[in-house]
């Protein structure tokens, strides 16, 4: 368990947590001084009985024995701070009744905070690295409540406060936003996850515009100096501040790879499910996704090399992915898992049959999340990277079969799923007719021209947007 002191208790700070804690019943200090004092402006009066100046001659002033230094008068001490405020963050076997009493709550008192709490928020569990904030009073550091966040941008969060008769009360606090669709547009330099990021869009944005045209393009391996790419994308502000908070949903999407133009347009359908088309109403899904790793490097090509361990030339009959150990390892497909376990120098290997053409194999594994004989869907996570078996160092070591011969498969290529359903067509085309003129309107930068400066105008409130 981790604790931080974040805030002691200065009129200030109390002030400024109102907002979340609610204001303190009773009335606050009037504000004083520079001095931190107050002063009576009477109490500076001195008044003497021993005379005039005109009473002292100079014989007598220059006789009279020095003064001692006038005594200051006492200021009172300042008071102690109102509130106190701490951060725990919460460590390994850490249990929510011992942080509970840490803060000065009896176990009894803990498990009545905890069943208050579930209405709102299991805090039994609780996970490594959470963060609570308590505060307490300033002056005898008794309990007055906790905060807890509730989801990852700290959007949401669990507030238990006590009431004047002791009693636990919780609810949820909840930030207000303003939602409206803006347009951005950039040219790649160094990497998709660099350019995205130098603009402030967040690491989320990143994947999700990855995650629309990871079928036709291995962001891993494919993407270019040079390329571009727009966004229709939802920016949320804070209701209060104005201050933008994150981004959201993408619209729609366009990236143009070595001069060649990928769109995708989200739809929502009448059953409530969401996809992205393009302009013609294609599915952007395909059987397979172009990589098992959302980001990472291919260390090695399928095709011949000189073995790293064994020293001599081999076939290299798949395609290394180096990353980082526990990186999770997705499917490429839908299909049967057909083998999971240890296999010699593959290590831990995991195989997937898709139909009676196809093979998907992954190993090297740090751990391995499925067993033989479920079935899988596309995106599920398998395991995890790892540099178990022949192996010098983490990655993933992936083969593809067809009709049981082992394939390049970055030199595959695979048709489209299903298009739009026919029922949904003209919905999707007068979405589509609204959307492409505001993605294509976006100005591109020069080349070497600064990422930050660009399409930052709003398009629309997201609420406006059709499905």
């Amino acid at each position: 368990m981790k604790r931080s002191l974040i805030a002691a208790g200065s009129i200030a700070a109390a002030v400024l947590l109102c907002a979340l804690w609610g204001a303190p019943s009773d009335t606050q200090p009037t504000a004083i001084a520079d001095s931190g004092v107050a002063v009576d402006e009477d109490a500076t009066k001195v008044v003497a009985d021993t005379g005039t100046s005109e009473q002292l001659d100079s014989n007598s002033k220059r006789d009279a024995t020095p003064a001692g230094p006038v005594a200051e008068p006492s200021l009172p001490a300042a008071p102690p701070p109102r509130w106190i405020d701490e951060e725990v963050t919460v460590g390994r076997g850490d249990f929510i009744s011992t942080i509970l009493q840490s803060q000065g709550l009896t176990y009894s008192e803990s498990l009545a905070l905890v069943e208050a709490s579930k209405e709102v928020h299991n805090l039994e569990k609780i996970r490594r690295g959470d963060v609570f904030t308590f505060r307490r009073t300033g002056a005898e550091g008794r309990f007055v409540g906790l905060s807890y966040p509730l989801d990852r941008h700290h959007e949401q969060r669990l507030v238990v406060v006590r009431n004047d008769r002791g009693k636990f009360i919780a609810s949820r606090d909840a930030k207000t936003f303003e939602t409206q669709i803006v347009g951005k547009a950039a040219r790649i330099e160094g990497s998709l996850w660099n350019t995205v990021t130098s603009m402030n869009l967040g690491w989320g944005t990143a994947a999700n515009l990855a995650a629309i045209f990871e079928w036709e393009l291995d962001f891993n391996t494919q993407v270019r100096e040079g390329d571009t790419f727009r966004v229709l994308v939802e920016e949320l502000r804070d209701a209060n501040t104005g201050d933008v908070v994150r981004y959201g949903k993408i619209h729609a999407a366009e990236y143009v790879n070595s001069g060649k133009a990928f769109v995708g347009i989200r739809y929502e359908d009448d059953d409530g499910d969401v996809g992205f088309f393009n302009a013609e109403g294609m599915s952007s899904k395909k059987m397979f996704l172009k990589s098992p790793l959302k980001f990472s490097r291919v260390s090695s090509n399928f095709g011949r090399r000189f073995h790293p361990i064994l020293k001599k030339w081999k076939n290299h009959n798949g395609t290394d992915y180096a990353a980082p150990r526990g990186t999770p390892i997705r499917a490429i497909g839908r299909g049967k898992v057909v083998d999971a376990g240890t296999r010699g120098g593959y290590g831990k290997q995991v195989k997937i049959k898709h139909n009676g053409k196809y093979i998907s194999s992954y190993s090297h594994l740090h751990k391995i999340k499925v067993k033989r004989g479920t079935t899988v869907r596309q995106g599920d996570i398998i395991g995890t990277v790892g540099s178990t078996g022949l192996a010098t160092g983490p990655h993933l070591h992936f083969e593809f079969f067809k009709d049981g011969k082992r394939r390049d498969f970055r030199k595959q290529t695979f048709a489209r799923t299903e298009p739009i359903a026919k029922r949904e067509r003209p919905a999707f085309e007068k979405l589509r007719d609204q959307m492409l003129p505001k993605l294509r309107g976006l100005a591109l930068p020069e080349p070497g021209a600064r990422q930050l400066v660009l399409g930052d105008s709003p398009i629309e409130d997201a609420d406006s947007s059709a499905n």
